[in-house]
């Protein structure tokens, strides 16, 4: 026997299937963003780490005396860290400092380390994000 009633699909059978695949596709879509945003932030820090690693270790080659900001910089600009990083380009920059280091209980007049500070900072998804690298420079 047949019931009469039944003809198909009704109203709130289709309201459901929608409201589930709506809710789904949110959540997909949301995890491929959340996967593009890291996927951009590793490699803008791959980047970033292979440039400076270069400037660090022409640092390494340099002598204690040499290395001053005014170093610092030039060697960010040969090893193209400036290219990738600029205001004008992609609302991001790179400071550097030089600092000689000195701790209170030492006698003052003595200068052996320098402290080298790279800082990268850029902006991904609407997210400032910095990434501060340091190094020493130990006189030999």
């Amino acid at each position: 026997m047949k019931n009469k009633k039944e003809q198909g699909a009704s109203l709130i059978d289709v309201v459901s299937a929608m409201m589930i695949f709506i809710i789904s596709a949110g959540v997909v879509i949301s995890m491929y963003y959340q996967i593009y945003v890291t996927t951009v932030k590793t490699k803008i820090h791959q980047v970033a780490i292979g440039c400076i690693t270069d400037v660090f270790e022409k640092i390494d080659l340099e002598s204690y005396e040499n290395v001053t900001e005014e170093k610092v910089k030039e060697l960010i600009k040969e090893s193209g860290l400036n290219d990738y990083f600029n205001e004008e380009k992609n609302d991001s920059k790179v400071d550097c400092t030089v600092t000689n280091y000195k701790d209170s209980s030492e006698d003052t007049k003595l200068d052996l380390v320098k402290k080298i500070n790279i800082t990268v900072e850029y902006t991904v998804a609407g997210k400032t994000t910095k990434l501060p690298i340091n190094k020493i420079k130990i006189r030999e």
